[in-house]
């Protein structure tokens, strides 16, 4: 009897299985579930083609394409395809790596790029479950945190877009910096430390935003350490933040022996007061998108304040100092909101001081947001969790948290897809840009150009109108506008044009190239040579130069010079069969000179 009692006080206690929707409202599925849809909200990319920066990132990069470049990437900036003395502020060997490697998998198949890239966004969207676990003490809030994150469309730039990915790549090794860190502060494993180490330096190679990941540790380590007397606590700081501070250290060194400088102007001359004037509209611009990340493109209309206003300032400025308060209020209340914040904030500010250096028709990108996400994903996470509405659950959970996270991701995830088809063409992208951006001249010359290469030259004209309406002084415009003058061989307007994109920018080489083309095509020989060679002194060693001032001489009957210009030009691009050719003709000229002085 005691044993029947006993057994059957065992079947009382049992607890009954928990149900299927229980069971996925588990942790650990929505890991899973967050990295599936990471992927598979960019499913369809797989079939897009390359576009936009693509073309001379990848189909247009010969560097890319073998092995022998690779020492290379570390010792020249990441357009040095466009020629090595072209001023740039960008710095990616890893980046450049990462390309290389999947051409030798995919070569100028644009399908396994894609695939790739949503791959390593997949694998971001773990390690941020898995951050966010550590830092939230909360691991369904950490779930909830890596939903928001990989469906987010604020991503699309940096994950539907091949040349996007540099985002994703200096994320990953960024958050396995810290992470590792942490682990080594934890366990006291060196091991760990040598990871951190090593991920950072990655990171660094990746993009050089990460030139901020040492803050990051700085401000773990420091509040780790709170209680301790502040001289101790400053020494320790500081012997940890060291090792990273080393490495930034050599980066820069090495960085600035590539570029020729530390950064580069190359043709941004906004003033300190305009940028600090411009500083509140942009850090208000990023908090609307994170908040609500609509109407996003490749292409916005915001420009350097230098007038103070209502709009472009103030309201802005107040913007944020609500939003800060409220912030600093919730880091108060909540475990893990002031790390939260910190991911947040911190990645932004190279994208911030950068303004003093960005082309000033291209001063905010979506793309920027890419890791501060992590920080705005796990605050919204620690919000839901909060939330507490009826006394129904859905097994440990209540039920109004399980409804809004289920409709947020069903939106976000809709809005990803759809934000994502804006990449699927380089006219896709053009359009969407000036439809959000309408007086944008980048997205209006972007257009045009490509309406000039479909030979839609009425439309080609109206956005080049478009644009100089805008800007009668943008230079890059005027090159587009007069290279398409040139195509239609209405040389007469196309060098007026081109002479002006000279005059606006005297220190840009290829306004002196396309320029000496329209002038080779209306036989002004001396004027094309004279272009042809000022090109040459501002850019050297770029394909094509050589091979046009060779036309110009050959036009001019100066042979044995044109002949030298055409071996230079075989120096800088082995491949030219145009200027073997043209070496061919002029040296069978030549000859033919010789033998008729000769009769």
């Amino acid at each position: 009897m005691a044993s029947r009692s006993t057994g059957k006080s065992k079947n009382q206690l049992r607890k009954p299985a928990p149900s299927l929707f229980s069971q996925a409202l588990d942790p650990r599925w929505l890991c899973a579930l967050s990295v599936l849809l990471a992927a598979l909200v960019y499913l369809r990319t797989a079939g897009f083609p390359f576009v936009y920066d693509d073309h001379g990132q990848i189909l247009a990069n010969a560097r890319i394409q073998s092995w022998h470049y690779l020492p290379k990437y570390f010792t020249q900036h990441l357009w040095s395809q466009m020629g090595e003395d072209l001023p740039n502020n960008y710095y990616r060997p890893l980046f450049l790596v990462w390309f290389l490697l999947n051409f030798k998998l995919f070569g100028t198949a644009p399908a396994g790029w894609h695939v790739t890239s949503v791959l390593v966004h997949a694998l971001v969207t773990l390690v941020v479950y898995l951050f966010a676990a550590r830092t939230l003490k909360d691991r369904l809030a950490a779930g909830v945190a890596a939903l928001i994150f990989a469906v987010h469309p604020i991503h699309a730039e940096a994950v539907a877009w091949v040349s996007g990915v540099d985002e994703p790549l200096f994320a990953l090794f960024a958050l396995l910096t810290v992470y590792g860190y942490l682990r080594w502060r934890e366990d006291g494993q060196q091991g760990w430390l040598a990871c951190s180490l090593g991920a950072y330096a990655l990171s660094l190679l990746s993009k050089e935003t990460a030139i901020v990941i040492p803050a990051m540790v700085l401000f773990y380590e420091w509040r780790g350490t709170r209680g301790q007397r502040f001289a101790p606590r400053a020494r320790r700081t500081l012997l940890t933040v060291a090792p990273y501070l080393g490495l930034a250290a050599v980066y820069m060194v090495v960085r600035t022996l590539a570029l020729r400088g530390v950064a580069p102007n190359v043709g941004n001359h906004a003033t300190v007061g305009s940028v600090l004037l411009t500083l509140p509209e942009t850090i208000w611009f990023y908090l609307v998108k994170l908040v609500w990340p609509s109407s996003l493109s490749v292409f916005y209309s915001l420009y350097f304040v230098t007038q103070p206003g209502v709009f472009n300032f103030w309201l802005p400025l107040l913007g944020i100092l609500a939003v800060g308060t409220g912030l600093w209020w919730l880091a108060r209340q909540e475990e893990g909101v002031a790390e939260a914040i910190a991911w947040m904030t911190i990645p932004m500010v190279p994208p911030l001081l950068a303004l003093t250096r960005f082309d000033v028709r291209d001063l905010v990108h979506d793309r920027y947001l890419y890791l501060p996400l992590f920080g705005f994903a796990m605050i919204v996470a620690a919000l839901v969790r909060k939330l507490k509405i009826g006394e129904r659950k859905a097994g440990n959970i209540p039920v109004a948290q399980v409804v809004l996270v289920l409709g947020v991701t069903i939106a976000l995830s809709a809005a990803t897809v759809a934000q994502a088809q804006y990449w699927q063409s380089d006219q896709a992208i053009y359009e969407r840009g000036v439809e959000i951006a309408p007086n944008n001249p980048l997205a209006l010359d972007q257009l045009g150009r490509l309406m000039s290469v479909e030979h839609d030259y009425d439309h080609a004209r109206e956005y080049f109108g478009r644009a100089l309406r805008f800007d009668p002084d943008d230079y890059r415009v005027l090159m587009s506008y007069g290279v398409m003058l040139d195509y239609q061989h209405e040389y007469d307007n196309a060098i007026p044009v081109l002479r002006h994109a000279t005059e606006v920018h005297p220190k840009a080489g290829m306004p002196y190239f396309f320029l000496g083309i329209a002038q080779l095509g209306a036989a002004q020989y001396p004027q094309a040579e004279f272009s042809f060679r000022k090109s040459i002194e501002l850019v050297p060693g770029k394909a094509r130069q050589h091979f046009a001032l060779g036309q110009a001489l050959e036009g001019e009957g100066r042979l044995s010079e044109a002949r030298g210009e055409y071996m230079e030009e075989l120096k800088v691009d082995p491949t030219s069969e145009s200027a073997a050719a043209q070496l061919r003709s002029v040296d069978e000229q030549i000859m033919n000179q010789a033998t008729g002085k000769a009769r």
